[in-house]
C-alpha cells in the first residue's frame, strides 16, 4: 500500500517544470521572495505546496484520495503543454480542453485566495455568533430549537458566561479543506464554460529575450485598459486571461480583437505579462534565469533573483 500523501502541491511539479533550467521536475529554477526581496535557488518540489491542502476526512476514502485524482489530470495537462511548449501551435481541441481545465483549476485553487474566502466565511460565523449572545432572549430560543432538534441535550453554559466567551473572542474559527474544496469546485464549474468562451491565441516570447515567469497564482487577469478602481471579471469584456507555459510560452484569452492562434510578441509584450504575473503572486515569483524583465512606469526594467545585489525596483 502507497504512504498517504500529506504535503500536497496546489501548482503541479509538472507544470513548474518547464521553468526549470532543464525542463524537468528535477530541474532547479530561480525564487523571489515577494514579501522581502530575497531570493534562492529550489526545484519545484520545495514551492507552491502545503500540507494538507487537498486533504478529506471520509472513512471511505484514503486522506489524499483527491491529490490523488488531481496528480493524474495535472499530468494528462502537462503533457498537452509539453506539445504546445515543443511545436509552437496552438493546440487540437483535446489538449486545448486540457489547458483550459487546468487554468481554470489554477485560477481557483490557491492559498491566497482560500484564505480570502476563510476571511468573509469568519466574518459571516462571527457575526452569528455575536447575534446569539445579542440578548438574552435571542439565546434562550436558540438553545430551546437545538434541544428540540435533537441537537443539544443540556446547557451548561449561562447568557453571561456564552457572551464573556464570545465578547472577549476566547476561540478560534478554522476550516477544514473539505469545504473549501467543495466551494472551490462550484466556481470551478461556474467559471470553466466562462473561460471556454474566450478567444485564446498561444504567445511566443522573442527568441532573443525577455522570458517569461511564472508564480505561484499565475494566472492573470487583467483590464484591456487599465482604469482605477474598475471592476473585474472573468466574464467581463475588454480583459485579458494569461497563463504563462514556459519561460518562451504563454497562454493568452480575450473576448474581443483576438490576435492569431500563435501571437508572437515583442520585449515589451512579455515585461508588461511579467509585471501582472509577478505582482499577482502571493509570495514566490519563479524564473528560469537570474534577472528577468517587467514593464515599470513606462520602461522594462530588470527585477533579479539572484547573485547580485541590486535587485530592481520593488513589486
Amino acid at each position: 500500500m502507497s504512504p498517504i500523501a500529506r504535503n500536497h502541491h496546489y501548482l503541479p511539479q509538472a507544470y513548474l517544470a518547464a521553468f526549470t533550467e532543464t525542463g524537468t521536475k528535477d530541474g532547479h529554477f530561480f525564487v523571489r521572495d515577494v514579501s522581502n526581496g530575497k531570493f534562492f535557488k529550489t526545484s519545484p518540489k520545495n514551492v507552491a505546496v502545503e500540507r494538507d491542502f487537498n486533504r478529506i476526512d471520509n472513512e471511505d476514502e484514503p486522506l489524499d484520495a483527491i491529490e490523488c485524482e488531481l496528480a493524474t489530470f495535472e499530468g494528462i495537462a502537462a503533457q498537452s503543454i509539453k506539445k504546445i511548449i515543443e511545436i509552437q501551435e496552438f493546440p487540437p481541441a483535446e489538449e486545448f480542453t486540457h489547458i483550459i481545465n487546468l487554468l481554470c483549476l489554477l485560477a481557483v485553487r490557491n492559498p491566497k485566495h482560500r484564505r480570502s474566502i476563510n476571511g468573509l466565511r469568519a466574518k459571516i460565523k462571527q457575526w452569528e455568533l455575536e447575534s446569539l449572545v445579542s440578548d438574552e432572549r435571542t439565546f434562550e430560543n436558540t438553545i430551546k430549537k437545538a434541544k428540540e432538534a435533537g441537537y443539544l441535550k443540556e446547557c451548561e453554559v449561562s447568557f453571561l458566561g456564552m457572551k464573556s466567551f464570545i465578547d472577549e473572542r476566547r476561540y478560534s474559527i478554522e476550516f477544514p479543506s473539505e469545504g473549501n474544496m467543495e466551494i472551490e469546485f462550484d466556481v470551478f464549474d461556474t467559471l470553466l464554460p466562462i473561460l471556454g468562451r474566450r478567444l485564446w491565441s498561444v504567445t511566443i516570447a522573442p527568441p532573443s529575450g525577455p522570458i517569461f515567469v511564472c508564480s505561484d497564482d499565475p494566472v492573470t487577469l487583467t483590464r484591456k485598459n487599465f482604469e482605477p478602481g474598475m471592476p473585474i471579471g472573468f466574464g467581463m469584456t475588454h480583459t485579458e486571461v494569461f497563463l504563462p507555459l514556459s519561460p518562451r510560452v504563454g497562454f493568452y484569452g480575450v473576448y474581443e480583437n483576438p490576435g492569431p492562434p500563435v501571437m508572437y510578441l515583442t520585449p515589451e509584450d512579455v515585461a508588461k505579462r511579467n509585471f501582472y504575473v509577478a505582482s499577482n503572486a502571493g509570495r514566490h515569483i519563479f524564473s528560469q534565469e537570474s534577472e528577468f524583465m517587467i514593464f515599470h512606469k513606462g520602461e522594462i526594467k530588470p527585477i533579479l533573483c539572484g547573485f547580485a545585489s541590486d535587485q530592481g525596483p520593488a513589486l
